[in-house]
């Protein structure tokens, strides 16, 4: 864990880093230049919590913010993101009676990426730190009696992977589809299915 927070702190800096020396936008006929961007992204999220629970997929949505440098036809950035999950209900069985959670969370990233801008279309890949903020409800059944509550919230991190690919529309407006991955400890791992609608400034 100790690793993946230092990973996570160092993406930050590169990030931090990037925005600061980075060069101003150029002129409308230059071939390197610079934009803001905001994102909305929405769609579907797997989450695996292991020690005998199902894997689960809900909805996710998240926010964006961050900033890409064009190097000519190269394209590198970053950007940080807070977004909300559904992680879903999870079935097992203690000692022979039911036993249910159900999952939300709230998480936020910091990443860097890298791609290539091919006319109107940009694949990229990202690297990055996200941590969960998961809030869990349970229920546990016995022959005589029912329990239920909250438990509280607790905090995972871990890095932050991902591909995908933008479609610019307009020189302002893009959609994107991605996969963004995240390996959070030895048993949870969330993968997560985003199309989204972008601007760029």
């Amino acid at each position: 864990m100790k690793n993946k927070k230092f990973i996570g702190l160092f993406i930050f800096v590169a990030l931090i880093a990037f925005i600061a020396i980075k060069p101003g936008k150029a002129n409308a006929y230059g071939l390197n230049y610079s934009k803001f961007y905001v994102a909305v992204n929405g769609g579907l999220g797997s989450t695996s919590l292991g020690s005998g629970y199902s894997t689960k997929s809900r909805g996710t949505y998240n926010i964006s913010l961050g900033d890409n440098y064009h190097l000519n036809k190269i394209v590198v950035g970053g950007g940080v993101s807070l977004g909300y999950a559904d992680d879903g209900s999870f079935d097992n069985n203690y000692y022979g009676n039911a036993y249910s959670i159900s999952v939300d969370s709230v998480y936020y990233a910091a990443f860097v990426k890298g791609g290539y801008d091919y006319h109107n279309i940009t694949p990229f890949v990202k690297l990055g730190y996200i941590d969960y903020a998961y809030t869990t409800s349970y229920s546990y059944a016995e022959p005589q009696y029912n329990y239920s509550g909250v438990s509280g919230v607790s905090s995972e991190g871990g890095i932050l992977y991902g591909v995908g690919v933008k479609y610019a529309f307009t020189p302002n407006w893009g959609v994107t589809a991605q996969y963004m991955g995240a390996s959070l400890s030895s048993s949870i791992t969330v993968n997560n299915y985003l199309i989204g609608v972008d601007y760029s400034f």
